[in-house]
């Protein structure tokens, strides 16, 4: 992998000196050294891609989304561990409901038909 991120280090600084030059853009030889450093970051794209081979990733597409628009990707992060605590603790309360209604259900069970009740509490201890 750190062909990779050499790689893509790589790209960045090139893409970093092209916008600085556009920013910084005037005069005669601009031109050509825009279009050299253009060249220069195209070039590294290809690196990017040939280094990259073999490695697969995959990105939620909210995560590069929020990327575009210049959101922090940790922000991202905490947002997923955050929807998964709170769907964690609906499940986790749905459980608990669930088997007081089992629990009530049987306690019920008992009282109307006390031998079935018993034969299924038998059948539930032999596994």
């Amino acid at each position: 992998i750190s062909m990779a991120e050499e790689a893509i280090r790589d790209a960045l600084t090139k893409v970093h000196g092209v916008e600085r030059l556009v920013k910084d853009f005037g005069g005669e030889g601009s031109g050509e050294e825009l279009a050299r450093r253009l060249n220069d970051f195209v070039a590294s794209l290809g690196e990017v891609r040939n280094s990259a081979k073999g490695i697969e990733a995959e990105f939620p597409n909210e995560l590069v989304r929020r990327v575009d628009t210049g959101a922090n990707p940790d922000r991202f992060v905490l947002d997923a561990l955050h929807t998964c605590v709170v769907e964690n603790q609906k499940a986790k309360g749905k459980a608990t409901n669930l088997q007081k209604f089992r629990d009530a259900l049987l306690d019920q069970a008992s009282v109307a038909f006390p031998a079935e009740a018993e034969a299924y509490r038998e059948l539930k201890r032999r596994g």
